[in-house]
């Protein structure tokens, strides 16, 4: 992902959108959710590395804070989002909508329409990348 993002998202030649997908668990809806909360702080994408860096905690309430604290969030506004669930209805809204397109499991990638399945080397990211560039020119 690093290198996608130096190479593309941050020159601007593509727009790199998440959706979130929970695959039905309580307490990975739990850690979506609170993702979210950290996107209201527009620390998204540091806080979601952090949930894939602690991959196997209990994703409890506490377990959610603590990793908010980890990264400076401010955590008043932060756990009152997860305590009151803000996003629960966004969690559900994403995981029926990616459910519509088929995705059944993650990671799954949308380039345009081309889909992406799994952690792909950087090179397949970069040959559909660079087909779908040249098709927009």
């Amino acid at each position: 992902m690093p290198l996608l993002e130096a190479e593309y998202v941050d020159t601007g030649k593509v727009k790199y959108i998440v959706f979130p997908f929970n695959l039905g668990r309580p307490e990975i809806a739990l850690a979506t959710e609170a993702a979210w909360c950290a996107a209201d702080q527009n620390e998204f994408f540091k806080y979601q590395r952090l949930l894939y860096e602690n991959f196997g905690l209990a994703y409890t309430p506490t377990d959610l804070n603590t990793l908010a604290a980890d990264i400076g969030l401010n955590q008043d506004d932060f756990s009152q989002c997860l305590s009151s669930r803000t996003h629960r209805a966004d969690v559900e809204n994403a995981r029926l909508s990616a459910a519509s397109q088929g995705v059944n499991s993650t990671p799954i990638f949308f380039i345009n329409n081309r889909r992406v399945e799994g952690n792909q080397p950087y090179e397949v990211f970069q040959n559909i990348i660079e087909q779908e560039l040249a098709f927009a020119q």
